[in-house]
C-alpha cells in the first residue's frame, strides 16, 4: 500500500556514517585450491567446464595429500590413543594365534584385523567421550552465565534497595529537623 501521509520513505540498511564491512565479507576467503582448478564466482558458474572448487575429484583430493600430513598425525585428537590400542590388540591377538598353533600368514591376518577393529573401536569411543565432554562444558558455561546474570541482578536490586533506604532516611532526617513552629 502506498504511503498516504507524504512522509519520505524510511531508509533501510546500516545507519549513516557506518563503516564498510570488513575485507572478508566483501571477498570470501578460499582456504585451499586444488591444482588445476581456478576459483570462480558461484554466480557466474564455471567457465572452462571444470567442477567448482567446493567439489574436487578423487584425483585432486589424492594430489592434495602432502608428506607433511603424515608427520602431524600425532596432533589429531584421539589418533595416538586409537593407534596404540590397535597396535596392542594386533600384537596380542597375532601372537596368541601363532602360539595356539596357527600358521604365520593366518596369524598375520588375525593381527591385522584386530589392529583395524581395535583402532576403529578406540577412535569411536574417544570421539564419543570428547563430544560428551564438549556438551558438558557447554552446559557448564551456560549455567555459569545464568548464575552470573542472577548475581548481577541481585546486586542491582540490593543497590536499588540501599538507595531507596538512604532516600527514606534522608526524608526522615529532614522531617525531624523541621521546627515545630512557624514564624509566618
Amino acid at each position: 500500500m502506498a504511503q498516504d501521509d507524504n512522509q519520505p520513505p524510511r531508509l533501510r540498511g546500516p545507519p549513516l556514517g557506518a563503516t564498510e564491512p570488513p575485507e572478508h565479507v566483501k571477498e570470501p576467503q578460499i582456504y585451499e585450491i586444488f591444482p588445476g582448478s581456478k576459483p570462480t564466482d558461484p554466480a557466474e558458474g564455471s567457465t572452462d567446464g571444470q567442477k567448482s572448487p567446493s567439489q574436487p575429484s578423487i584425483t585432486e583430493g589424492i594430489q592434495s595429500i602432502k608428506p607433511n600430513d603424515f608427520l602431524n598425525v600425532h596432533q589429531i585428537p584421539c589418533a595416538r590413543q586409537s593407534l596404540l590400542t590397535g597396535i596392542g590388540a594386533g600384537a596380542v591377538v597375532g601372537m596368541g594365534r601363532f602360539v595356539v598353533g596357527g600358521r604365520i600368514p593366518r596369524a598375520a591376518n588375525w593381527a591385522f584385523w584386530s589392529f583395524f577393529l581395535g583402532s576403529i573401536g578406540q577412535w569411536e569411543y574417544c570421539r564419543a567421550q570428547r563430544a560428551n565432554e564438549k556438551a558438558n562444558v557447554a552446559r557448564i558455561v551456560q549455567v555459569m552465565d545464568k548464575k552470573q546474570a542472577e548475581k548481577k541482578a541481585q546486586a542491582e536490586e540490593a543497590a536499588r534497595l540501599r538507595k531507596e533506604q538512604a532516600e527514606e532516611k534522608a526524608r526522615q532526617e529532614a522531617a525531624a529537623k523541621k521546627s515545630w513552629y512557624k514564624f509566618w
